[in-house]
């Protein structure tokens, strides 16, 4: 037997997630909600949740996960730690794929929120013109 490789499934996720029909509109959902505040990162899965209910809920979050990493990548949003102190507690960009695979930074426990996510300079910009992220491929 072939031992199990995580890096395919991840990827066959991550192409199915990002080709979902509304997946561009779900993504400036999430753009514009960190606009108008300080979100946490476990709500992109909620929001998931609430607009594709028929989806499996591995594809859900996959779908979330998708559109924080494409979010991230087009330098609109960043991860933070604290929403007090954003710019104080800004997640490099080198541990953000790590933190995105972290359970913990999906789920709201007993200890509260552990990872939020706001907008950039570029993501406010965005937000003002009307624009909207980029599509996938």
């Amino acid at each position: 037997m072939e031992p199990f490789d995580e890096s395919k499934c991840q990827t066959s996720e991550v192409s199915a997630a990002s080709s979902f029909e509304g997946f561009v509109d779900y993504k400036w959902e999430l753009l514009h909600d960190a606009f108008a505040c300080t979100t946490g990162v476990y709500e992109a899965w909620w929001r998931a949740n609430a607009l594709f209910p028929d989806r499996a809920v591995s594809e859900r979050l996959a779908m979330a996960e998708q559109a924080m990493r494409e979010l991230l990548a087009e330098g609109l949003i960043v991860l933070i730690r604290d929403e007090a102190d954003p710019q104080g507690s800004e997640i490099p960009s080198s541990d953000t794929e790590e933190v995105l695979k972290r359970i913990d930074t999906w789920e709201v426990a007993y200890e509260g929120i552990k990872v939020y996510f706001t907008t950039t300079s570029a993501g406010d910009r965005l937000v003002k013109e009307g624009g909207k992220p980029k599509g996938t491929g």
